[in-house]
């Protein structure tokens, strides 16, 4: 019964602290507003950092996994994880062979073949700068998870036959073909011409338009137009499903040991990626950077806690006698230290709270301008009101304590 009237009468400290709080807040409507927009501040850089990179990541996830059967990506380096150039130079190139032994395998559905070169396109007077040329064959599409928007695909046939056709993305037939239909229009690359039958339909990437601007020919019409020297190709591997990734990968490997001659015991001399890996890696970045935004976010959050101590010294100070004939009637040191705390932590939480929402407003900007998922992360929302909260009281101390050592008769004294 004692514990239920002593929990009660904190309680009833509690809201009448939360009331002085308001009632200061009100008061002193800029001095208040100073405290809050600190904290504001500080919790929506954080809110708007995390929620941010948390739509980053999921649509990361969603470009490297885009489609429900898995890929392995087949290359000679894998510079991702810290394999150099002189790897690169010194290792072997695949060849198409490669593609038909991998297509040989069980449970493999199909193998993507890529080239890829830089160059400049032209149509008439138009051109399309720093322009990727893509050399592929039929299951690109399918791999790479995107559509057609007009014309089509290039066919068997003419990949077959070496045909000199083409698919632009949207972004590179906007360039070239700003008023006019691309659809079976010649452009220039290099020395060749190209027929286009087709474009691509719109795609958002992390990078915006700088790694849409590309055409997509076979990649036989590549080996004979645009292949250098010490090109090879690389390949995307599709499987069945995800219950035969394990038995492929190790298959894959296995094979290409064998077709490269590579040693028992020798360390694999070409790159086998996985779609998981490549996800864990961009997991480690974000995690990383997302580190260190929050560091910088709480930096400011600080500031803004220094803030909140500062304006309590103030009103220490200002309130003395206040705090005189509390204490000559008999409030105690604890009363008077949880009346400023919880006053500290008042504002901060108003100025958490609407942070959240400046947040969250950021966040949703950012979705909007950059192509990213909104994504809420729930934890950060309540983390961010206890942060908030935590940093009035932990910058309150301070002045609560000095509120708290105040001798009445000074204090009655002060004017």
């Amino acid at each position: 019964m004692s514990k239920r009237i002593e929990g009660s009468a904190v309680t009833g400290e509690v809201l009448e602290a939360m009331r002085e709080a308001l009632n200061i807040l009100r008061g002193h409507k800029l001095r208040s507003s100073l405290v809050i927009l600190g904290v504001m501040i500080g919790v929506a850089s954080l809110m708007g950092m995390v929620a941010t990179l948390a739509g980053l990541e999921k649509f990361l996830a969603q470009s490297i996994s885009g489609n429900d059967t898995p890929v392995l990506a087949l290359q000679k380096v894998d510079f991702l994880s810290g394999d150099g150039h002189d790897q690169w130079e010194k290792r072997k190139n695949f060849d198409i062979t490669d593609k038909e032994a991998l297509e040989t395998l069980p449970h493999v559905r199909g193998v993507m073949v890529v080239y890829g070169d830089g160059t400049v396109a032209k149509y008439k007077d138009r051109k399309a700068q720093l322009m990727q040329v893509i050399g592929t064959n039929q299951p690109f599409l399918h791999v790479n998870s995107i559509n057609i928007g007009e014309g089509r695909f290039f066919t068997q046939f003419e990949e077959d036959h070496r045909r000199k056709v083409g698919v632009l993305t949207d972004k590179s037939a906007g360039a070239l073909f700003p008023e006019e239909d691309p659809i079976g229009k010649f452009i220039r690359i290099r020395n060749e011409e190209y027929q286009i039958v087709g474009v691509l339909a719109p795609q958002k990437t992390v990078f915006g338009g700088i790694f849409q601007n590309y055409i997509v020919i076979p990649f036989t019409a590549y080996e004979r137009d645009f292949l250098w020297r010490w090109q090879g190709p690389e390949f995307r591997i599709i499987v069945e499903s995800a219950d035969y990734l394990s038995e492929v990968q190790d298959n894959v490997r296995a094979l290409m040991r064998m077709r490269r001659k590579v040693p028992l015991g020798e360390p694999d001399d070409f790159a086998l990626i996985t779609s998981e890996a490549a996800m864990e890696l961009t997991k480690k970045v974000t995690d990383a950077v997302a580190l260190v935004l929050v560091v910088l976010a709480s930096i400011a959050l600080m500031v803004g806690g220094i803030g909140v101590m500062v304006i309590m010294l103030v009103s220490v100070t200002e309130r003395t006698r206040e705090i005189g004939i509390r204490k000559a009637i008999g409030a105690t040191r604890r009363a008077v230290t949880w009346q400023f705390l919880i006053e500290a932590a008042t504002l901060t939480g108003i100025g958490g709270i609407l942070g959240i929402i400046g947040g969250i407003a950021l966040a949703g900007l950012a979705s909007v301008l950059l192509g990213f998922p909104f994504v809420l992360p729930i934890g950060w929302v309540l983390f961010s009101v206890m942060l908030s909260a935590a940093v009035g009281l932990f910058f309150g101390i301070f002045p609560a304590r000095k509120a708290a050592k105040l001798d009445p008769i000074v204090a009655l004294r002060y004017e």
